[in-house]
């Protein structure tokens, strides 16, 4: 009797483990793909316009569900991630490298590192792929602000929407990256427009003199 339960148990133990081997055999395992919505920059400007003027750029955030994982929005109120689509890094060091090229490299504004300069701020709140029905589309939204040691100067959103093109499955990935660097640039592109143009609005209102004294080549008269 012993002999034939143990006999029993070795074959349920047997086919557990086959069937568990089975089940974790079943279909290939999940291997991520890594992306980045990153650009070559465009070669410097030939007319340096703007190198008189100074900025600092300070911090470049982005909201808590921005991470490696790919974002994929079906409504306005519900996302969800991709496992198996990723940044190689956290989307607003895409952002802040992307920024830097433009500002400093391509616009020629002087980067100040310590001392009285305007300071940008940048916090980006989407980054994502947008998947509704006949509106496949990539999505960046990214809050702004330039300020001074004294006041607020300039505060903004910049919303960015890009069509993802037609692309079969396995290169779906690569076509949702492709808009979003568009995007990225574009949004990038917004931002120095108008924070060259802001920072110029500045520079030229502290060349005017202060209201009511006149500027005046005539030497004062002596009086006697």
């Amino acid at each position: 009797m012993m002999r034939l339960v143990s006999r029993w148990v070795a074959c349920a133990c047997v086919g557990s483990a086959l069937a568990g081997c089975a089940l974790l055999g079943k279909g290939d395992p999940l291997l991520p793909r890594y992306f980045t919505p990153e650009y070559p920059l465009d070669a410097p400007a030939s007319a340096p316009a703007v190198a008189d003027l100074r900025l600092r750029l300070g911090r470049v955030s982005a909201w808590s569900h921005l991470r490696e994982r790919m974002v994929v929005r079906s409504s306005e109120q519900e996302i969800r991630y991709r496992d198996d689509r990723r940044w190689t890094e956290r989307p607003e060091i895409y952002l802040r490298r992307a920024l830097s090229g433009e500002l400093f490299q391509e616009r020629g504004l002087v980067h100040v590192i310590s001392g009285a300069a305007p300071t940008l701020e940048v916090e980006l709140a989407s980054f994502e792929e947008v998947q509704v029905p006949s509106n496949h589309r990539a999505r960046l939204v990214a809050h702004f602000v330039l300020y001074d040691e004294r006041v607020g100067r300039l505060e903004e959103t910049v919303t960015v929407e890009e069509p993802v093109r037609a692309a079969p499955e396995q290169d779906r990935g690569r076509a949702v990256a492709e808009a979003l660097s568009h995007a990225l640039r574009t949004g990038v592109t917004r931002i120095a427009d108008h924070v060259v143009a802001k920072l110029s609005a500045m520079a030229a209102a502290e060349r005017v003199p202060p209201s009511g004294g006149r500027a005046s080549s005539e030497e004062p008269r002596e009086h006697r």
